[in-house]
């Protein structure tokens, strides 16, 4: 019998067993992530800056994009079970080397090449689900269980790396990595055939090798000199101008490369039809909103003073919010809803979420308060990832959608990476202009300073303390409360300009009336990423 006819699971093996362990794999390729559920927790373990943090994200996100490109020729050539095990073997060997040297270079190596078997065991999990299912109706649910699963996976992952960090240390999470990839490693060896394929054995001849270096070294720059621009000061910095002048060079010369192959990387005359730049626009705006919520937490952890473990209801309304989110909206693409008009109730959401947050931010509340719009938000990105990858895919023809779905993915890696960029430049310049305006009334002039000061002194003196303690602390409180002022009203302010800027992405989608005719093809022949 040909291997690619063989059953990739064994024959005991129950179609609902077969599923669960599909999940694990996907769930499992997606627990690095869970190394940046608490940046403050990163940060200390290894001495880092913030920006460091970022990067490692950079670089595990980056490095999933690229290789992507690349697995989908791998993936036809090893025996899924085999190649499955290598990926298993690669993360192990990183997680064990991470448990035992504490060093921020050897772990953003490890974050390099944990992001392709991240690529590697999300395509295997591709291959697995999509090319069976025959009705469009399979076809959706599958959609929205995938990107529901990737959408909630950080969330989940951050609810459990709280968990360990309150009980134990950071170095631990690499312990229950480690844990978690032998279990599947044991039910791969049990329930998947050892020489079952996808298709036939295709060799590894004419692979884009030199293309997947220059693409991954242009994801990696492009990165570095979004994450690291600000600390440096951009262009006024010669690394950042040198980075930025050579990541063009190597821009031009992979498009060049890839326009003249007969199997390039990645076909990049997916340009050419009609609606793909929308829908990638609007991937890239999905994901530029959709990382703004690391400033409410930021403002939860420092003025309402929240532990990790007491934001598990944020995160879990979160996850909840995405499940509704993409139940209903699968439902409403099956009816054939228009796809414009989902998206555009989505954004809608989101700008519901923005709106209520610039009303409740405030030096004072509960972290209950909070459970509604952060619900809200995870309901915004439910009903959005869908319908916007459904777009972009069924605006190009069937023969090279499977590009349409790699240049998505960049899309979104780049969409994330100029977030954080955004998102550090807006933060500056929303309390560079917050703390000018109070440095402004808090003057040794303003007869009211002394008052406040005095009055915050009195109440240590009630407590027990001293008049000189007192007084130094009187100080310092009032230091943290005007701080605690700036960054409030700094995050108010970002939020003003989010919601802007979904507004007026709304207006344009409804001044576009071309796109509304997109009618959705989704092939069985299209494997997303």
């Amino acid at each position: 019998m040909q291997t690619y006819k063989i059953p990739v699971f064994k024959p005991w093996v129950s179609e609902w067993m077969a599923r669960s362990v599909i999940f694990a794999i996907l769930m499992t390729s997606l627990f690095s992530f869970a190394f940046y559920g608490s940046p403050v927790a990163a940060m200390g373990f290894y001495g880092i800056q913030p920006a460091d943090v970022q990067y490692g994200m950079v670089v595990i996100y980056g490095s999933t994009v690229a290789f992507l490109a690349l697995d989908s020729r791998i993936v036809k050539y090893f025996e899924p079970r085999k190649y499955l095990l290598i990926a298993l073997g690669i993360n192990a060997l990183s997680s064990t080397l991470c448990f035992h040297f504490k060093d921020w270079t050897l772990f953003v190596i490890c974050q390099f090449l944990q992001g392709i078997t991240c690529a590697l065991m999300s395509g295997i999990v591709l291959q697995l689900i999509f090319p069976r299912l025959d009705s469009v109706r399979a076809r959706v649910i599958a959609y929205s269980l995938l990107y529901g699963s990737i959408q909630i996976a950080v969330p989940f992952y951050t609810i459990y790396t709280s968990v360990v960090i309150h009980f134990s240390d950071f170095n631990w999470l690499f312990y229950g990595h480690n844990n978690l990839l032998i279990i599947l490693t044991s039910v791969v060896l049990l329930t998947m055939n050892s020489k079952a394929r996808f298709t036939k054995k295709i060799p590894l001849y004419q692979v884009d090798w030199i293309g997947y270096l220059f693409y991954v070294s242009f994801i990696l720059i492009l990165g570095y000199i979004l994450v690291y621009g600000r600390p440096f000061g951009w262009f006024g910095s010669p690394s950042i101008l040198i980075l930025s002048l050579g990541n063009l060079v190597i821009l031009s010369l992979f498009i060049i490369r890839e326009l003249k192959l007969k199997r390039p990387l990645i076909n990049l005359q997916i340009f050419k039809a009609e609606n793909f730049a929308i829908g990638l626009l609007l991937l890239f705006t999905f994901y530029l909103f959709k990382g703004s919520t690391g400033l409410a937490y930021g403002y939860l952890e420092v003025i309402l003073g929240n532990d990790p473990l007491s934001t598990i209801p944020i995160w879990s309304a979160i996850i909840t919010g995405t499940v509704l989110g993409m139940f209903v909206t699968s439902r409403f693409i099956l009816i054939g809803y228009n796809l414009i008009r989902i998206i555009i109730v989505g954004f809608a959401i989101m700008a519901v979420y923005y709106a209520y947050m610039i009303l409740f931010v405030s030096i004072q509340g509960e972290t209950n308060d909070f459970i509604l719009p952060l619900f809200i938000y995870g309901v915004a990105t439910g009903v959005l990832f869908v319908p916007i990858v459904s777009f972009t895919i069924s605006s190009v023809p069937p023969k090279i959608a499977i590009n349409a779905s790699l240049i998505g993915i960049f899309a979104r890696f780049t969409g994330f990476t100029a977030n954080l960029a955004l998102n550090n430049e807006l933060q500056l310049f929303a309390k560079s202009a917050v703390r000018e305006k109070i440095r402004e009334t808090l003057t040794e002039i303003n007869p009211q300073l002394p008052v406040t000061l005095l009055d915050i002194q009195n109440q240590y003196m009630k407590s027990g303390s001293d008049a000189y303690t007192s007084k130094s602390m009187s100080t310092g409180y009032f230091n943290q409360m005007v701080g605690h002022q700036i960054l409030a009203r700094a995050t108010r302010d970002y939020y003003d300009l989010m919601l802007i800027g979904v507004i007026s992405v709304i207006i344009i989608l409804l001044l576009l009336p071309r796109i509304q005719k997109v009618v959705l093809k989704l092939r069985k022949t299209n494997i997303p990423y």
